[in-house]
């Protein structure tokens, strides 16, 4: 080990180089603290013994520069001194000291502290090599998730956009990197129109895996096996089954087991677009809100099982008429149960508020006034869970 050896008096330096040498340490010297500086400044060194009494800078002063200094290593301080009373020893600590040694000192107590100096760098110095690892590794893993991020944000529909007699907007806003939610329309055939908002319980990478994985199960509407479409052994085409049969199909494939209880809450829909008629079945998820062009809101549907739970759960169909200008909004728990600095929910019915007073807005203008107020209402940009919302307005018959 390299150790700074900082003592006014020739002999005492010469004296303590010639020991620490004998034990193997490599041994630069100082005349006091500033000059101890200086070599600190352009040397590696781990450990110091110092003088107390020196002149231009003494020993405490040079612990409390020491400690107070820009040094990315941490520095083991012994002071060497006659003085030997409790309150120089309370002093020199305070200084920042590390040990205190008094002179005429004893070699092999001083080789034992210096030892014991040896071992606290070496756990310093393996902590600080585990951190850095601890560091890289994190580094990694967020640059993981936010690539995962991306990736599940890139699944959704494009924001702002339209579809054939279809207008819509939506708000996602995850509450770590990944979210459990997710949501997006599927061209079932020329004239149906087929859309869902799902939410896998928990949160973090094992909802946003399963999330991803029922986004690409979903999305695959001409492979067999798909739960939204059955393959007609007559015809050799695609039948699209009713929402209520699809949610049947998906609680099959996804019912949980006794380990992992993960679980998840939809809203499926099928639209017909020539009519405007839909149709919904809903597993678990808050009801879907009817806002008709004239001004009127309706709570829609019972709310059902959630997916994965009950291997003889059922699920219920509802129909809502949209007219032209009409509009349908789904949306996940984390809104109703979205909590204000005192507790308190932003509830089903402070949405509809919110949606009442803003109805004139366009679809994106609206949106993001139902943003601001989930944000002002939480006091802040995190949520506790996931925040979706997705809103459809007929455009045309």
């Amino acid at each position: 080990m390299r150790v700074l050896v900082v003592d006014d008096d020739a002999s005492t330096r010469l004296l303590l180089s010639r020991f620490l040498r004998d034990l193997g340490h490599e041994v630069l010297t100082a005349t006091d603290g500033v000059e101890a500086l200086d070599v600190l400044e352009k040397e590696r060194i781990r450990l110091v013994i110092t003088d107390w009494v020196m002149p231009r800078m003494d020993g405490l002063e040079l612990c409390q520069r020491i400690r107070k200094g820009p040094f990315s290593r941490y520095v083991y301080m012994i002071i060497l001194t006659a003085r030997d009373t409790k309150v120089e020893l309370v002093a020199a600590m305070e200084a920042g000291a590390d040990d205190y040694v008094t002179k005429p000192f004893d070699k092999s107590e001083l080789d034992v502290r210096i030892r014991a100096g040896e071992r606290i760098l070496k756990l310093e110095t393996d902590l600080e090599d585990r951190n850095k690892r601890l560091s890289n590794a994190l580094s990694i893993i967020q640059r993981d998730l936010e690539a995962a991020a991306k990736m599940q944000k890139d699944l959704l529909p494009c924001p702002g956009c339209s579809l054939p007699g279809i207008a819509y907007d939506w708000i996602f806003l995850p509450c770590s990197f990944v979210a459990g939610d997710t949501f997006n329309f599927l061209n079932l055939d020329e004239s149906h129109l087929g859309f869902y908002l799902l939410d896998v319980a928990g949160h973090g990478v094992p909802a946003a895996m399963l999330s991803f994985t029922l986004t690409k199960t979903l999305s695959s509407l001409s492979f067999p096996g798909n739960p939204l479409k059955n393959l007609s052994g007559e015809s050799g085409h695609y039948e699209i089954l009713s929402p209520a049969s699809a949610m049947r199909e998906l609680n099959r494939i996804y019912l949980a087991d006794d380990e992992t209880m993960q679980y998840f809450t939809m809203i499926y829909g099928i639209v017909e677009l020539e009519s405007g008629t839909v149709t919904l079945c809903q597993a678990g998820q808050p009801h879907p809100i009817h806002m008709t062009g004239g001004g009127r809101f309706f709570l829609i549907g019972q709310g059902g099982f959630p997916i994965g739970i009950h291997s003889e759960a059922d699920f219920d169909e509802c129909r809502v008429q949209l007219e032209p200008g009409d509009r349908l909004l789904l949306y996940s728990d984390g809104i109703p149960d979205c909590t204000d600095a005192g507790g308190n929910y932003y509830t089903v019915e402070r949405l509809v508020e919110t949606l009442e007073r803003w109805q004139h807005l366009p679809l994106g203008d609206l949106t993001k006034k139902v943003e601001d107020s989930l944000r002002s209402w939480r006091g802040g940009d995190e949520f506790e869970d996931d925040i979706t919302l997705l809103i459809m307005e007929r455009t045309s018959v």
